[in-house]
């Protein structure tokens, strides 16, 4: 039978390590960790040390310069205090150590500081100015950089009168700030641009609500921009743009669909037209069917602002177009209408013997033309309607003066075409002044019932009087004409005292008395002898004017007003 030992090696062992374990323990926990306050005075010395190495890369002090410095801090870092069971001396020697050597290290780097202070107020200087720079240059751009110039003098002066790193740092942390603020600026502008944009796109989508709302905000914006001084007000002023434009493009997105229908339905009617004024709609219903497309999508604001930019340039096309080639049918009509009359229906001169046009202001040469040379200025659908309307008072007015040459009706009655004018200018009321250029005759209306009539000279088959409808520009009295013809031209007249003038159309066309004249009425504006024996001044018409004697313009004048409408046919 075999027999069992016990083994007591094995649990000995065991209980040894147990015992060494805990050993290892008790001398950790109870290692020495110095004196606190020794410890707590390095960490200070380190920690003033890092301020002021953070302080030399603020102002600018490089690597390379630092490299010395940077070094010894690298290997201060990479000690350790020693390991002590039973003394706190040999971790109090190291932490003071520590704290002489960081002491001498904010030293050494003061040092170098300072003895560069010359360099870095130098290269501060040079910050400011360039500063400065930048300021004009943004002002110049519009910008309210100005704001920032009380700053900028104030930090030339803490600049001048600072001595010592330190002064110099409050400098240039100025300068970064008013950088920083400048920058700023240049963004808020451009973040006011586009709220702007959107205002015009708002508008041009017919959303007078929310126009009128971005357009007060907008103007608080400019005002709070234009005085903008800091930082924090163009934070402020950032964040109110980007929330009114948020709330501007959010209500915009929802009227997207109503505004593409309703521009749709404008192009739609504009390329049915086309074909009433013999003008191709291929190319706009081509466009036409991809709008449509495009509006059967989901648009966002940038996606419309494209679709409402190219769909409203073909609507004000289709109007362009539509509108010239109706002032060119209004042109045609006009002309064909003098060409019939004028060559047959002529004045002759007995004085001199020759055959002069009693339409001579209608003639192409004289004022025939304006209306096509509006045409060819117009830059707007407005400019275009003005060609129009203007032809149309061309040939209405001429289709008076036919009727009125054959009129035996006497000067101081009320004519026919008078009361033509009246009705189709919708003239009735109100106080209105019609000149017949045929008959040499001035009448005054009021609410359509006449008042008094005049004989007058009219301009001269060279420079007659404009025709049309034409409101008050200024009345003088007196004044002094001078005459704009060198004294070597016919037309030349020496300076003359005027008592009473009223300006009816700019190029200095006056209702004037006329001193120097005896004879008035029909012929008086063709070449003719006149009474008063002056020849030269009273012998013709005038140079565009309407002359009246000196009393009877006097009259004129002091029985009308601004408000008085004049009729010249």
């Amino acid at each position: 039978m075999a027999q069992s030992y016990p083994v007591f090696g094995h649990s000995r062992l065991v209980r040894l390590i147990v015992v060494l374990m805990l050993l290892v323990v008790l001398l950790s926990t109870s290692a020495c960790e110095g004196d606190a306050q020794v410890r707590q005075q390095a960490m200070e010395s380190e920690q003033r040390f890092w301020q002021l190495l953070h302080s030399a890369e603020q102002l600018g002090f490089t690597p390379v310069l630092l490299q010395p410095i940077l070094q010894q801090d690298a290997l201060l870092r990479a000690t350790q205090p020693p390991f002590s069971l039973f003394s706190n001396q040999p971790i109090d020697v190291y932490y003071r150590g520590l704290s002489q050597r960081y002491t001498l290290l904010f030293l050494q780097l003061r040092g170098l500081m300072d003895s560069n202070t010359q360099s870095l107020r130098s290269n501060t200087a040079h910050q400011l100015l360039s500063l400065r720079s930048t300021v004009d240059q943004e002002r110049k751009d519009g910008l309210p950089a100005g704001n920032f110039s009380p700053q900028l003098d104030q930090l030339q002066r803490s600049l001048d009168a600072g001595q010592g790193f330190e002064a110099i740092a409050h400098v240039r942390m100025g300068l970064q700030d008013v950088a920083l603020a400048l920058q700023m600026l240049r963004s808020t502008s451009t973040h006011l641009q586009a709220l702007q944009d959107l205002v015009v796109l708002t508008q041009l989508s017919g959303l007078q609500t929310s126009v009128l709302s971005l357009q007060s905000s907008d103007q608080e914006n400019q005002q709070r921009f234009r005085h903008a001084a800091s930082i924090a007000s163009l934070q402020t002023l950032d964040g109110r743009i980007a929330a009114q434009q948020q709330q501007g493009e959010a209500t915009l997105q929802l009227a997207i669909p109503t505004i593409t229908d309703s521009r749709l339905h404008d192009l739609t009617e504009g390329v049915q037209q086309l074909p009433a004024v013999h003008l191709d709609a291929s190319t706009y219903q081509t466009n036409l069917a991809t709008y449509k497309k495009q509006a059967a999508t989901s648009m966002n604001v940038a996606e419309f602002r494209q679709f409402l930019r190219h769909i409203d340039g073909d609507i004000l096309a289709i109007r362009s177009d539509t509108l010239r080639e109706n002032a060119q049918l209004a042109f045609r009509a006009f002309h064909k209408d003098v060409d019939g009359w004028s060559g047959r229906h002529l004045y002759y001169d007995q004085y001199d013997g020759t055959n002069y046009a009693i339409d001579t202001s209608y003639l192409n040469q004289n004022f025939g033309l304006d209306a096509e040379t509006q045409l060819e200025d117009a830059t707007s659908l407005n400019g275009l309607r003005s060609a129009i309307d203007t032809s149309k008072i061309l040939l209405f007015n001429h289709q008076l003066m036919e009727l009125d040459a054959v009129d035996t009706t006497p000067y101081d009655q009320v004519h026919r075409a008078d009361q033509l004018a009246l009705q189709h200018y919708h003239l009735q009321k109100g106080q209105v002044i019609i000149i017949s250029l045929s008959k040499q005759a001035l009448r005054l209306y009021q609410d359509g019932k006449l008042v008094r009539a005049f004989l007058v000279t009219t301009g001269r088959p060279e420079r007659p009087s404009p025709p049309g409808v034409w409101t008050i520009i200024n009345r003088l009295s007196p004044t002094e004409f001078k005459s704009s013809d060198p004294p070597s031209s016919p037309y030349w007249y020496p300076d003359t005292t005027i008592q009473t003038a009223i300006l009816f159309r700019d190029g200095g066309y006056f209702i004037h008395d006329s001193w120097w004249r005896y004879n008035y009425g029909p012929g008086t504006e063709f070449p003719h002898y006149d009474a008063s024996g002056n020849q030269r001044s009273a012998g013709n018409g005038s140079h565009g004017c309407v002359n009246l004697p000196p009393d009877e313009a006097a009259w004129i004048y002091n029985h009308t007003g601004w408000n008085t409408t004049i009729v010249v046919y």
